[in-house]
């Protein structure tokens, strides 16, 4: 079970160890076992410093779109995939951003991953999206519709998404640290784009 905790980071299964916010990639990278580890090259994506407005490159972030170069690897347990991010301005190189996509799914029917992602006992892909909601605290669902396609919960520092809006359940968790309040230069709030960001600027041409 993949155990998420507020403000501190995320337990890997088997007493693997705790990811914590704060760590630095190599920090992370001896956590997570190397032949589940892969790494990236930059593709359709641009680096902070590309961005002309911070606003743009924090929806980005948000979105899992900005091209961070120190933490383009991800980690694949046992039916989720883990992708890490840093902070924003100033903080890139110290975790701040876990993502967890589940990966099982055969035959064109829904399995959650064999991997439980549990926030406070509650399996966030195990249940249907519609419950995990309604017992959430302060969940806001975006304007998608019934059922939503994406959730942001800001005091838990948690996002839900689905990429098909058919999926029954939550299909993308998102869960932000502490260093993910440097981005206030730009933007109010830790999961809330400024007004009229756009991640997708100086990537699609």
């Amino acid at each position: 079970m993949l155990e998420l905790l507020r403000e501190v980071g995320v337990e890997l299964p088997g007493g693997a160890g705790l990811l914590k916010f704060g760590m630095t990639p190599g920090e992370v990278l001896e956590l997570l076992p190397p032949d589940r580890v892969t790494h990236h090259r930059q593709c359709m994506g641009l680096t902070l410093d590309q961005y002309v407005e911070l606003r743009h490159a924090h929806d980005a972030w948000l979105g899992g779109l900005l091209f961070e170069p120190e933490w383009s690897f991800d980690a694949d347990l046992d039916g989720v995939l883990l992708a890490f991010g840093g902070g924003g301005p100033g903080v890139t190189d110290r975790l701040a951003r876990v993502e967890i996509q589940a990966r099982a799914r055969t035959g064109g029917t829904e399995h959650p991953g064999a991997t439980p992602v549990a926030w406070d006992d509650i399996d966030l892909f195990g249940y249907p999206a519609a419950e995990i909601v309604a017992v959430l605290p302060g969940a806001v669902a975006s304007s998608g519709g019934p059922p939503p396609a994406e959730v942001a919960v800001d005091e838990l520092g948690l996002r839900l998404s689905r990429a098909r809006p058919t999926a029954e359940h939550w299909e993308r968790v998102t869960l932000f640290g502490p260093d993910s309040g440097s981005w206030g230069a730009c933007c109010a709030g830790g999961l809330v784009c400024a007004e009229r960001g756009d991640g997708l600027v100086g990537i699609m041409y």
